[in-house]
């Protein structure tokens, strides 16, 4: 299994519980060995890796496979559209979340598992100088993903689109000012505290999407019906261990920051909206491009419908 988490990212522990899990739920006779990002190859290949047969899993984000077809990375985006992870989780597995899932990635003759998400409440922007209000955005040099770059060059930031594991070395060097990564703890897990003394409060600019564990229908149809039933009933573990996991962590991170002189910043009102508001755009333009997307799509509205003043 390849995964799209470095070795510093609790993340990746619970990548390797997840695979102490299966290990011990099967009796020892499904072994997974879990490779951190970029160990056996870039985290942009990992999709093509999969249906290759170089490897038999990924965990990773759909959103990296927006190029592809952007229903893979409707999937993903279901948390941000939604809300909230708790909503996420219920719109998954009791709203037809996870079928709309599985019919987006056999169309690439693949089986998604399931999901996982991370942080409390959302992700955190680290930057060598303070953030406040959109003036301070323009001409920012920034790391960030391939989604978020329309973001931030609607705001008018200089944006590097780099893996996550070669943004130490971007800050380091100034090539960057500022990363779009993760979360506080994550971020300080991998030292970026060292170099940017400035976060952001986590939620104000993302609520943090989620993630995906697939294989291809080939390798998932060979399984007994006892291991598929494992490997499902792990990952959704997977998904709650990762989540509360990475939560104690921000809660804890946040003492530990400041205790180094980092100094978290809470955006500007008119900022957050702004922000939030192109996310959401940005997002939708890029699920309405395909069928499948636009039917994860109506699936949304249909729940957030249902859900309205809960």
């Amino acid at each position: 299994m390849v995964s799209m988490w470095s070795e510093a990212e609790l993340t990746f522990d619970a990548n390797i519980k997840f695979t102490d899990n299966v290990r011990a739920m099967s009796g020892g006779r499904l072994n997974i060995e879990a490779f951190s990002s970029g160990a056996l190859m870039p985290y942009t290949e990992y999709f093509d890796a999969v249906r290759g047969g170089v490897v038999e899993l990924s965990q990773t984000g759909g959103t990296y496979w927006s190029g592809k077809d952007p229903a893979l990375a409707a999937v993903d985006l279901a948390s941000i559209f939604l809300g909230s992870y708790p909503k996420m989780l219920v719109w998954m597995w009791e709203a037809g979340g996870i079928e709309l899932a599985r019919e987006a990635y056999a169309k690439w003759d693949l089986y998604y598992i399931g999901h996982h998400m991370y942080t409390w409440a959302g992700e955190s922007i680290v930057s060598k100088v303070p953030i406040r209000t959109k003036a301070d955005i323009k001409g920012l040099k920034i790391r960030a993903p391939e989604t978020m770059a329309p973001v931030w060059d609607a705001l008018g930031a200089d944006v590097l689109t780099i893996p996550g594991a070669e943004v130490y070395t971007a800050l380091s060097t100034g090539l960057v000012e500022a990363s779009d990564w993760s979360s506080p703890a994550a971020n300080m897990r991998l030292g970026y505290a060292e170099i940017c003394p400035y976060y952001s409060k986590p939620g104000d600019y993302y609520m943090g999407g989620t993630g995906d564990l697939f294989t291809t229908l080939e390798t998932w149809n060979s399984l007994p019906d006892d291991l598929k039933a494992i490997l499902e009933q792990a990952a959704r573990v997977q998904a709650l261990d990762m989540w509360t996991m990475t939560s104690w962590d921000d809660f804890t991170a946040v003492g530990l920051l400041a205790e180094q002189g980092a100094e978290m910043i809470p955006w500007d009102a008119a900022l957050v909206d702004e922000m939030q508001a192109l996310i959401r755009d940005v997002n939708k333009d890029l699920v309405l491009e395909s069928e499948g997307g636009k039917k994860i799509w109506d699936s949304y509205e249909k729940f957030l419908a249902l859900t309205k003043g809960i």
